[in-house]
């Protein structure tokens, strides 16, 4: 189907693929805005000023912003972006956050993160496993029994790297008729539904003998992150991660439609690339639950990435098990919960990408913690310009200022 899975294997393998080149030059008539700070966080929204010391920052800045109106010509709504490293924050936008209302997007607005939830969700599960409530190598079987069938040859280091061979119920849970999606947004599903879809259907292949991406894996691990905690996933969650590090501005919503706080609204084509935009902000992400319903902004995602690749979530062991990436059937490299990409231009970047109805989210550091980027759409991407713009305005960010560019 067009939207395939959360984080999406056209994404997960062109984003970063595209030849390094120079951005398409800037639309005049999208409202775009940079805001550069040095040693601080802003939260509101500036106009165009470009600051920050010497000519090459100031060339910096203007690349990035080029970068972003580059995603808004190729077709998406709206863009947002942060690029971190030692010498502070630049935080960008170009287009629209609200199509109707003509009002521009603003560098401090949320999104809905899709598949970024899923190095949160192994995150999780690897500091139980540090804490030996689990271990990689136990069965579905062991904690969750007769839930999956063949669950006594499923282990929980299979869901996490997507080699269960489980089918994702994404693929079939509207098939390619996003009106179906449009039509029941609102509709509330149950983790056992998604499990009890995903048995419907024939597995991809034996447990372990390939690997394939499917949202089937993750629900399943919140379902075991339930199970051996006796709380909520969304409470493991928040006090492993969002409040340890700060992240006031991420959410595990569960109940709410809603997207709280400041934010562009979220579109969609309905019937393929040539149609219109429809406005499907809100809706429930319940069918998403651990695979990919948090809701974040660009300031946070980057905290929560340098947190985890400089050993500040997990010990050295377990951060070496999730960065020992294996081949998906799609290309991608994929460890456990988190992707991994190799360029020449940056060298090694570790994150995820997440595609949900309304948003498209590509959030990277690099290996050594040194250079974040996060990059938020308010569509995604239906096209392969789209693609193309998004994959190369990540592998800009990640570029300037290392040693390769």
């Amino acid at each position: 189907m067009r939207y395939a899975s959360i984080a999406t294997g056209v994404l997960a393998t062109t984003v970063l693929a595209v030849p390094l080149a120079a951005p398409a030059m800037a639309d005049s008539s999208s409202p775009a805005a940079v805001s550069v700070v040095r040693g601080e966080h802003v939260r509101g929204d500036v106009s165009r000023e470009l600051r920050g010391g010497h000519e090459e920052k100031r060339n910096h800045d203007v690349q990035l912003q080029k970068a972003l109106d580059a995603i808004v010509k190729a077709g998406a709504p709206g863009v947002v972006a942060e690029v971190r490293d030692a010498d502070g924050a630049w935080r960008g936008h170009s287009g629209r956050a609200d199509l109707k209302q003509n009002e521009p997007t603003r560098s401090d607005g949320l999104f809905r993160i899709g598949s970024v939830t899923k190095t949160f969700v192994s995150t999780v599960v690897l500091q139980l496993v540090q804490e030996g409530k689990m271990k990689l190598d136990d069965s579905v079987e062991r904690h969750l029994p007769g839930l999956v069938p063949n669950g006594k040859n499923v282990t929980v280091r299979q869901l996490l790297s997507h080699r269960s061979g489980l089918h994702s119920y994404t693929d079939t849970l509207w098939g390619a008729d996003m009106h179906k999606f449009y039509d029941t947004r609102f509709k509330t599903y149950a983790p056992h539904q998604l499990i009890a879809d995903s048995n419907a259907h024939a597995p991809t292949f034996g447990p372990g003998t390939d690997g394939h991406y499917s949202n089937t894996n993750y629900i399943l691990l919140g379902m075991l992150i339930e199970k051996v905690t006796g709380n909520t996933a969304k409470t493991e969650v928040r006090e492993r991660i969002i409040e340890p590090l700060g992240l006031d501005r991420t959410s595990f919503p569960e109940k709410s439609t809603r997207i709280n706080g400041p934010h562009a609204n979220g579109y969609m084509r309905l019937d393929g690339a040539t149609s219109p935009y429809t406005d499907v902000t809100d809706y429930s992400t319940s069918w998403a639950w651990t695979a990919g319903a948090m809701i974040s902004d660009t300031r946070d995602l980057n905290t929560f990435y340098k947190a985890l690749v400089t050993g500040k979530l997990l010990p050295a062991s377990l951060m070496k098990e999730m960065k020992a990436t294996q081949s998906l059937d799609d290309g991608s490299q994929y460890g456990l919960g988190i992707a991994k990409f190799d360029n020449q231009a940056f060298g090694t970047a570790y994150g995820h990408v997440g595609g949900t109805p309304g948003f498209a989210t590509h959030s990277f550091t690099l290996a050594d913690g040194s250079r974040q980027v996060t990059v938020s759409i308010n569509a995604m991407a239906d096209t392969d310009e789209e693609n193309k713009a998004a994959g190369q305005a990540v592998k800009t960010l990640l570029t300037l200022g290392s040693k390769a560019e």
